[in-house]
């Protein structure tokens, strides 16, 4: 009798837990907690003149409370037509996001398009213009065949609500590495290549593998990719 009262209070004690530690955080949810103290404490540091204290600050705000987070079903709208479901993309990917009024050197736009080569059937590349679609179709004929373009003009955006969390969060350009199991596996707040000098192409190509591999990582054929200059 005793030892049932027993097995009784544990189950009590522990499902609640369970349950608890399989609830999903989405990351609008983990956003609309935490950003605002990470903006006022990155406009501090930005008027004291402390730019490394803002990466600072930003790699704990990702390690601590947006890593991990799951996004919600994102609808985009192809270039090519139709909608495209981040519910539908069963492989990782990297959705790259970008301001149409920003001008894209011609080297970014080979690193993006080699990588995506590099990746095929493995890493899914998307690229999301905020913008209406006859612009975001003229910056679609720079990207090869292995690269999504998307777009999403907010004016009309009345179907896909979360998708506005990936642009009044970090802006563009930004890239936002996405398991497989739709979870946020980093961040880049500074996805673009401004200079074309070697040592900037080579680091900005590096940070991109780095990302990719950290999302191959959850998968069991990592062991073939490594870490690689272009």
């Amino acid at each position: 009798m005793i030892f049932r009262k027993l097995l009784i209070l544990l189950l009590f004690t522990y499902i609640p837990l369970l349950f608890a530690q399989e609830q999903k955080v989405y990351f609008e949810d983990a956003l609309s907690q935490h950003l605002r103290k990470f903006n006022i404490k990155s406009d501090l540091a930005i008027k004291n003149q402390m730019p490394n204290e803002v990466d600072s600050l930003f790699d704990t705000l990702i390690k601590t409370h947006l890593r991990n987070t799951y996004i919600s079903d994102l609808k985009f709208k192809k270039i090519s037509g139709g909608i495209l479901h981040t519910e539908h993309i069963n492989k990782p990917f990297l959705l790259i996001t970008k301001n149409a009024a920003i001008i894209q050197t011609k080297e970014e736009i080979k690193t993006i398009n080699n990588i995506a080569n590099e990746y095929i059937g493995k890493v899914d590349i998307i690229i999301l213009y905020w913008s209406k679609r006859d612009i975001a179709k003229k910056k679609a004929r720079h990207f090869n065949k292995n690269v999504t373009v998307v777009y999403a003009d907010e004016r009309h955006n009345k179907f896909n609500q979360a998708l506005s969390a990936f642009k009044h969060s970090f802006g563009a350009p930004a890239g936002f590495y996405i398991n497989q199991y739709k979870q946020i596996s980093d961040i880049d707040r500074k996805f673009f290549l401004k200079n074309v000098n070697t040592s900037t192409k080579d680091h900005f190509t590096e940070k991109a593998h780095k990302g990719i591999f950290q999302l191959l990582l959850s998968q069991n054929d990592t062991a073939q990719y490594k870490i690689t200059k272009d």
